[in-house]
């Protein structure tokens, strides 16, 4: 059995069922939050800004080794494997109290079993296991996207101190949705048979593959009294995706050789029974959330964010500290996955550094944000 039957089952997010959420990348980043929440923010009404952003998280493999075509037998301990990947680019213009925003990037998220994790490991070390079998359940779900987006700041007052909120529209323009599911089993034959069930824009006219969508995400931040401060982020709170046409495969995979197609789904299967149909699908984007907490004291600042995102509720726990005023360094301790991140925010820009083992050869887990900005 080769490695690419399951090469989008031993990575990242569960879609629960075919349409109902989509992947859109963050629009904060955790040092966006933290600087506000820090009250970093610039004086000037007039603003440029331009970002880059990278996130990528599995429990299967070393990232290092995610492009290598051989490794050495590996083990896959746990009941779920899961992939987790955002590229982002942004540039922004801000006047006033207005941000008009535009994007582009994608999200690839994947998730299966252990088992599914499992035959992916012995297919990359050539070396499945013939005294057991495998009982396949893997789900993949990805977007490619420009997101044109126009931010609102508000002010706001609590017990008589300030603070704001800000509300930001985005209209999205997806040019490639995938959504898909593959359960089966393998034997210890290495015969795999099973049932695909894949929702993709791929193989469509190019007029035909694109979709509109809406989305609403709402921030608040308050002071609480002269040393705390709370943030609360709402990602797609609000939203509407509408993809005029999908091709709609089912299919009852029966095989032993398999080559991946560009969805890292099946392709050139000898026996690969099933319909093409073509529909139409409504979707959602999928929520997410983060509150913040912080307490001030001098030049000292304690960080508490709790965030809901594709993988579940991550809790983080952290320390900034001002250089001097509207220059801050900062670092966090994930309470639950163990990873470490730090940033650096000053005037005109913003680094965000995340690992969760500082050897590149073991880590499972990396984001890079960095962000300037320029007076006008």
């Amino acid at each position: 059995m080769q490695r690419a039957i399951v090469a989008f089952m031993a990575m990242a997010v569960m879609a629960k069922a075919l349409g109902q959420t989509v992947p859109i990348p963050p629009r904060w980043t955790m040092n966006e939050q933290v600087s506000l929440l820090l009250g970093n923010r610039s004086s000037s009404h007039q603003w440029l800004t331009t970002r880059a952003f990278f996130h990528a998280d599995n429990n299967v493999l070393p990232l290092k080794l995610g492009d290598e075509k051989r490794l050495p037998p590996l083990r896959f301990v746990g009941d779920r494997a899961y992939f987790i990947a955002y590229r982002f680019k942004e540039v922004a213009l801000t006047y006033r109290r207005w941000t008009l925003r535009y994007g582009h990037g994608r999200a690839d998220l994947y998730d299966g079993n252990g088992d599914a994790a499992q035959l992916y490991l012995d297919s990359l070390a050539n070396a499945p296991n013939p005294m057991r079998s495998y009982e396949v359940v893997a789900s993949l779900n990805r977007t490619r996207l420009h997101r044109w987006s126009l931010d609102y700041e508000m002010p706001l007052r609590l017990n008589g101190r300030r603070g704001y909120l800000v509300a930001t529209l985005h209209w999205l323009r997806l040019s490639r949705l995938q959504l898909g599911t593959l359960t089966g089993r393998m034997d210890e034959l290495g015969r795999f048979q099973g049932d695909l069930r894949l929702l993709t824009t791929r193989g469509l006219p190019e007029e035909e593959t694109h979709s509109n969508g809406i989305a609403l995400d709402v921030a608040v931040v308050v002071a609480l009294n002269e040393r705390w401060r709370m943030g609360i982020w709402l990602e797609n709170l609000l939203s509407q995706i509408w993809q005029r046409t999908l091709q709609d495969i089912t299919a009852q995979v029966a095989t032993n050789v398999v080559e991946p197609d560009a969805d890292g789904f099946l392709h050139a299967v000898p026996f690969l029974q099933g319909r093409v149909d073509r529909r139409s699908v409504t979707a959602k984007a999928k929520r997410r959330w983060t509150l913040t907490l912080s307490g001030a004291q001098r030049r000292d600042t304690w960080l508490l964010l709790a965030q809901q995102d594709v993988e579940a509720t991550q809790v983080h726990f952290g320390y900034a500290w001002m250089m001097r005023e509207g220059r801050w360094i900062w670092v966090m301790r994930s309470l639950t996955k163990g990873h470490w991140q730090m940033g650096l925010s000053l005037s005109r820009w913003q680094l965000l550094l995340s690992t969760d083992k500082f050897n590149s050869k073991t880590a499972r887990r990396t984001s890079l944000s960095l962000q300037m900005g320029l007076p006008f």
